[in-house]
């Protein structure tokens, strides 16, 4: 932003600014939805809350830092890094609805006691996140680079250059793990729609708006992290030379990435604890 001539601080309050005034919209557009007007209202719901979700997306968060540092450092394959993108978004909004919704309908819990169940699962949420970051940076740093065979041999830069001793960092269970890292912390504004919701009486109204959200900050993300990955190859093309310096600079790109993983779950994790989250 600096580099754009744009000033940070003007820019997160810009989008504060706007976030607020469509929360707003949104409210009274679920309000118009309870009033009779159901057609209309629940249009005008759904709308604004995938739009909701975009700029949502655009703003600071522990999701897209995640989601943007892994697939620099451990996701080669462009398909599956999109792939995080939405999944981490719909299981957001899915335990934001398991919390509100199915906390006091099958448990009988009040709002307060899932609000706070939400606070101590964001926390498990940064543990997680650190974890992360130490098993890629462990995995790149310990890991044997697999003997290259001349069949299988390919031009700089290209996507299968550097594996370790029981598969490649971008392998399923490195996948699962980044998933489950961003997923389990629900998204705090589905959060305060489907108390809203609860409030109206428009449980299931609140329900799809919060899956209209999802679906806003998953194409957003998924836009991030299709340009992250094109980044990353063409930084690896930059690189050039043989397929030994290729392999060197992919492992030293994923420790340095899950470092910075590691950094900010700790980070977030210090900061829960405080009266204010860096990424909210």
């Amino acid at each position: 932003l600096w580099g754009a001539g744009f000033e940070p601080d003007a820019v997160a309050r810009w989008l504060q600014d706007h976030r607020l005034a469509l929360q707003r919209s949104l409210s009274d557009a679920m309000a118009g939805a309870r009033s009779g007007v159901d057609v209309a209202g629940t249009l005008a719901a759904l709308g604004i809350g995938f739009g909701y979700g975009v700029l949502h997306a655009v703003g600071p968060g522990h999701g897209k830092a995640v989601v943007s540092t892994y697939v620099l450092g451990a996701e080669r394959r462009v398909r599956r890094a999109i792939g995080l993108a939405i999944a981490s978004a719909m299981t957001q909004g899915l335990v934001a609805v398991v919390l509100i919704v199915g906390a006091s309908e099958l448990l009988g819990l009040s709002r307060r006691t899932a609000f706070d169940a939400a606070t101590w699962i964001e926390r498990g949420s940064y543990v997680l996140v650190a974890a992360l970051g130490l098993w890629i940076a462990g995995r790149a740093l310990f890991g044997r680079a697999s003997a290259h065979r001349p069949r299988n041999r390919r031009a700089p830069g290209q996507l299968s250059s550097f594996a370790i001793a029981d598969g490649e960092l971008r392998d399923r269970r490195t996948w699962w793990a980044a998933l489950g890292s961003i997923g389990i912390r629900p998204c705090s504004g589905a959060l305060l729609v489907l108390v809203l919701g609860e409030t109206l009486g428009l449980r299931w109204l609140a329900v799809l708006v919060v899956t209209a959200m999802s679906l806003g900050t998953a194409l957003a993300v998924a836009g991030l992290a299709g340009a992250v990955s094109g980044l990353r190859e063409g930084l690896v093309r930059a690189v050039g030379g043989d397929e030994a310096r290729v392999a060197t600079f992919r492992r030293g790109l994923s420790v340095v990435a899950g470092l910075a993983l590691t950094a900010l779950g700790v980070a977030l994790l210090v900061a829960a604890s405080g009266p204010k989250n860096p990424l909210l």
